[in-house]
């Protein structure tokens, strides 16, 4: 039996204040795993926030949170690739997920506190590393989404035969018995 397909991501989010004489910086990093499992698309990730202060003294603190999982059924899905991006600096690796729904992606994006340039398309980084096993996710993910397609156009194909026979009458009738014959001796 084969593993599930699956593929690690990343995301980083940064955000900086200066108020006065003092500097606070926030990072935060998610470590994902995207993975298939039958008809869903199952996105796992944990988040670690690293909070730096400066002023009156130089603090950072580092906190690690939970691991969240968010499922998306695959009937919302429409395929994926692989792409390499220049810019914005610095180049890197990234999956395009694209979706069959407008509101695909809308659960995932708020969690991940991602911004959706299209809605229909989920933009995730890879670590280089990584990019041959997401290539591998993009064509497992594409021939799990054909395999639906043909065995749903299977499935109406036989819906509309059913529909479209002609229905013989069937007659019934009822069988005679034989009478057995007695010879009187």
């Amino acid at each position: 039996m084969t593993s599930p397909a699956s593929v690690p991501f990343v995301v980083c989010r940064e955000n900086g204040v200066v108020r006065g004489f003092s500097v606070m910086a926030t990072r935060d990093v998610s470590h994902g795993l995207l993975r298939l499992e039958g008809d869903r698309l199952v996105a796992q990730w944990s988040t670690a926030r690293e909070t730096s202060r400066a002023g009156w003294e130089i603090r950072v603190d580092h906190e690690q949170g939970p691991v969240r999982e968010l499922e998306l059924p695959l009937s919302r899905m429409a395929g994926a690739r692989v792409r390499w991006r220049l810019l914005p600096w610095p180049p890197r690796w990234q999956i395009v997920l694209r979706a069959a729904d407008l509101r695909a992606f809308e659960g995932l994006a708020r969690e991940l506190q991602l911004p959706l340039s299209h809605p229909a398309e989920l933009v995730l980084d890879l670590r280089a590393a990584d990019r041959a096993v997401a290539r591998e996710f993009a064509a497992d993910l594409s021939l799990t989404l054909a395999e639906e397609a043909v065995r749903l156009a299977e499935v109406e194909q036989r819906s509309v035969a059913t529909l479209t026979s002609p229905t013989l009458p069937v007659i019934v009738t009822a069988a005679a018995t034989p009478v057995p014959r007695w010879r009187a001796g």
